[in-house]
C-alpha cells in the first residue's frame, strides 16, 4: 500500500513538473505572441507615416491645361504665396481682375508644368516674356482696382518690376521671367518647384532669351532661385514697404522677410 502511495506521489510530482514546464512554455509563447502582435502593428504605422514619393515629368503647358492650371493656382497659391496670405487675398474672394493678369501670363506659352502619372497637377512655374514696360503696366493696373488689397499687391509688383532697373542693366528690352511658382501643398519636398525652374531656365536659353529673373516674395522660391545659380541683385525688406503712414504694407509670416530678385544670364555676352 505504501509502495502504491510512494509511486502515486511520483506520478503526481512528475505531472506537476510537466503541467509547471507546459505552463510555463504556454507564458513564452503568449508574450512571444503579443510581442508580435505589436511588431506588427508598429510596423503598420510606421508604413502608414511613410509616404513613398510619387514620380512626376516636367513639361511646356497646353491650352487645354488652362482651366486645370487656374484651378490649381485658387487651391495652392492663394493660401499659400506669403505675400498675397499677408493682404488676405484668398481663393473666396471674388478677385477677376487678378485672374485676368495670370491668364495673360498663360497666352505667352511658356508655363510650365509638373504632373503626375496620372497627369494631375502638383506644379507651376508661371514664365512669361518681361519688358521694360511691365512696372509701368502693373502700377497703371493698380489705379484701376477697387479693392485694396489687390490695389497693394499691384503697387508692390510693379515696385519689384521697375526698381531693379533690369533691363537699363543688361541693356535688352525683354527678359525671361519665372514670374509665380507654386508647389502643391502635399507633393512638397519633392524636388518640384527645383525642377520646374531648371526646365524653365531651359526653355529660355532655348528661345534665345539672353537673361532670366525670378522675383521672389517667398524665401523657400529664393532658396530654389540660388540653388539653380541665379544671383540676387536686388531685395527690399517687407517691412520698408511702407503706407503714407509710415506703417508696413505687408507684414509676413518668418521665414519670409524679403522681396528678392534674382537674375541669371543665359547666354554669353
Amino acid at each position: 500500500m505504501f509502495r502504491r502511495l510512494k509511486i502515486s506521489c511520483e506520478n503526481l510530482s512528475l505531472v506537476s513538473g510537466l503541467l509547471k514546464k507546459n505552463c510555463r512554455n504556454l507564458l513564452q509563447l503568449e508574450v512571444i505572441e503579443k510581442s508580435n502582435q505589436w511588431l506588427v502593428k508598429r510596423c503598420r504605422e510606421m508604413n502608414s507615416a511613410i509616404s513613398i514619393p510619387r514620380p512626376f515629368s516636367v513639361r511646356l503647358a497646353k491650352a487645354q491645361d488652362e482651366p486645370h492650371i487656374m484651378h490649381f493656382l485658387r487651391e495652392h497659391l492663394y493660401d499659400e504665396e506669403p505675400l498675397l496670405r499677408s493682404l488676405n487675398i484668398t481663393k473666396t474672394m471674388a478677385i477677376p481682375c487678378l485672374e485676368a493678369y495670370l491668364n495673360d501670363h498663360l497666352k505667352d506659352g511658356f508655363t510650365m508644368i509638373a504632373v503626375e502619372p496620372d497627369n494631375r497637377i502638383v506644379g507651376i512655374s508661371l514664365n512669361q516674356r518681361n519688358c521694360d514696360w511691365e512696372g509701368d503696366k502693373l502700377r497703371e493696373r493698380a489705379e484701376r482696382v477697387q479693392c485694396d488689397p489687390l490695389r497693394k499687391l499691384f503697387y508692390i509688383w510693379s515696385i519689384v518690376a521697375k526698381e531693379p532697373k533690369l533691363h537699363q542693366k543688361y541693356r535688352t528690352s525683354c527678359i525671361f521671367e519665372i514670374a509665380i511658382l507654386a508647389t502643391a501643398r502635399e507633393a512638397q519636398r519633392r524636388g518640384i518647384g527645383y525642377q520646374l525652374t531648371v526646365q524653365s531656365l531651359r526653355l529660355a536659353r532655348d528661345l534665345g532669351f539672353d537673361w532670366a529673373r525670378m522675383d521672389c516674395t517667398s524665401e523657400y522660391s529664393s532658396r530654389i532661385a540660388k540653388k539653380v545659380g541665379m544671383d540676387c541683385t536686388w531685395s527690399v525688406p517687407y517691412k520698408h514697404l511702407v503706407d503714407s503712414a509710415k506703417k508696413p504694407v505687408v507684414i509676413p509670416d518668418e521665414p519670409h522677410s524679403h522681396i528678392r530678385v534674382h537674375v541669371i544670364q543665359l547666354r554669353g555676352s
